[in-house]
């Protein structure tokens, strides 16, 4: 499945994705931001993209800046980059023996990404694969930027992005995510532990984010 237009909701980095106009994707931002949890947000903003009904027929919008344009999802006739396999092509033990976590359960899988809890539940740690079609990395590298401790350049197998990483004062460096551009396209690997005594969480961001470059057809 292709995604073209604008990206919906995210939980543990999962997105959906819909067609839609400005309006839409100001809504599907304000449920991202404000549900409860990486999950919880992912729901709401599926919602809030289903309540705007058919909005890719959206009309009536003013000619956008040349900035603006830039910044805008790719339409069909962008330039994509490689087919990545389901889940980035990492497995269930290679998560638990990266993560160092047992217990994880995929809860969510699609063509747009995957999800492992512990236990299935929301609550504690949560790892996640995101893979974004005609949607700019850019735009997704601003919201880090506005909620992450850090957000710095990153280059992984030759492909440059970002790495954002999240701390607090109890479990320090706990959150990591990185978001790598293939053309129009990007990918993006979220690494949150939720105790302590875990592997540093920017070291198995960045090697599944290496397994899944080289997993890419």
């Amino acid at each position: 499945m292709l995604f073209n237009r604008c990206v919906g909701g995210v939980f543990g980095g999962w997105r959906y994705s819909a067609c839609c106009g400005k309006q839409a994707y100001r809504e599907i931002q304000r449920a991202r931001m404000t549900a409860v949890g990486r999950f919880t947000a992912g729901v709401a903003a599926l919602a809030a993209a289903a309540a705007l009904g058919a909005c890719s027929g959206d009309v009536g919008e003013q000619p956008q800046s040349q900035s603006q344009q830039q910044d805008s999802p790719v339409g069909t006739d962008g330039v994509h980059g490689p087919m990545f396999p389901e889940c980035g092509g990492i497995s269930d033990e290679v998560m638990a023996e990266q993560t160092r976590v047992s217990g994880l359960v995929k809860t969510a899988v699609n063509s747009a990404g995957c999800q492992w809890l512990v236990a299935g539940g929301i609550l504690g740690p949560h790892f996640s694969f995101s893979w974004f079609r005609g949607s700019p990395i850019g735009r997704e590298r601003k919201t880090e930027e506005l909620s992450r401790d850090s957000v710095e350049d990153i280059t992984i197998e030759g492909h440059s992005g970002f790495i954002a990483v999240g701390s607090s004062p109890m479990l320090g460096d706990h959150l990591c995510e990185i978001g790598i551009q293939f053309n129009d396209d990007f990918i993006e690997w979220s690494v949150s532990f939720a105790q302590e005594s875990y592997p540093p969480a920017c070291d198995v961001a960045k090697e599944l984010t290496r397994q899944s470059i080289v997993n890419a057809k």
